[in-house]
């Protein structure tokens, strides 16, 4: 990462990435982007990250907004990828290109990565509650307008979220009684709590997702595992 944005962190984010872009071979190259400005649950800018096998760029605000916990956040994940061997969900290469079908499977793996990676950058920026306080009052009250077909993965999902990171959230009861509306406490439940005795391995949460909800088209998603020597591979969900 270059000095002029490394220099607006806090000593102990910026040993934290110079560790990461060792152990990775690759270096996070941030990009200023106008995009980013007006986004996030708050509209004071979001930060947005790339990951690939050879290059990490970093979408950030031009209005300043460069937060320590946002960034420790965004190499968490490449720290997960590169270094770990953490796979993501991605559409086969086998498939034809369809971009809303990968884009959701981003989407869907980057709602799994949060349930691993929010509570380790809340551990290290407490001061980042409110920001995921705020990014779960957005999507609770967005749940009534979410379609039929995706209710039952989303309830599931968001309810595993908030059970596991903020279980005093005031969002719970929102949550809880939505769920309880649609018939769907139970089975949240008994999906968060099979979801999270598997935490320590992303492969086998994959699995119980894809065993709870058939309806995702499984042989049309892959294991994809980057890494700055090997490349990236990828391997069918089992």
């Amino acid at each position: 990462m270059r000095p002029e944005y490394l220099g607006r962190l806090s000593e102990s984010v910026q040993k934290f990435i110079r560790e990461v872009e060792r152990q990775a071979g690759v270096e996070v190259e941030v990009l200023p982007s106008l995009k980013q400005n007006d986004r996030g649950p708050t509209g004071q800018g979001l930060l947005e990250i790339v990951i690939n096998a050879q290059s990490i760029q970093l979408f950030a605000p031009t209005n300043g907004y460069f937060p320590d916990g946002a960034v420790r956040h965004e190499i968490l994940h490449v720290q997960r990828f590169h270094i770990e061997g953490v796979p993501k969900l991605a559409l086969a290469d086998e498939e034809e290109w369809d971009r809303s079908f990968s884009e959701a499977m981003g989407a869907l793996d980057n709602a799994i990565e949060h349930v691993v990676i929010v509570p380790v950058e809340l551990q290290f920026h407490p001061e980042r509650r409110g920001h995921w306080e705020a990014v779960m009052s957005n999507i609770c009250s967005q749940l009534p307008d979410v379609p039929e077909s995706e209710r039952r993965l989303a309830v599931c999902l968001h309810w595993t979220f908030l059970r596991h990171v903020l279980p005093d959230s005031p969002q719970v009861e929102i949550a809880r009684n939505f769920a309880a509306e649609h018939e769907l406490l139970e089975r949240a439940n008994h999906f968060a709590d099979q979801f999270l005795s598997r935490v320590a391995s992303k492969e086998e949460m994959v699995r119980i997702l894809f065993q709870t909800f058939p309806e995702i088209p499984k042989s049309r998603v892959a294991f994809e595992y980057i890494n700055n020597v090997t490349g990236t591979r990828q391997t069918p969900i089992p």
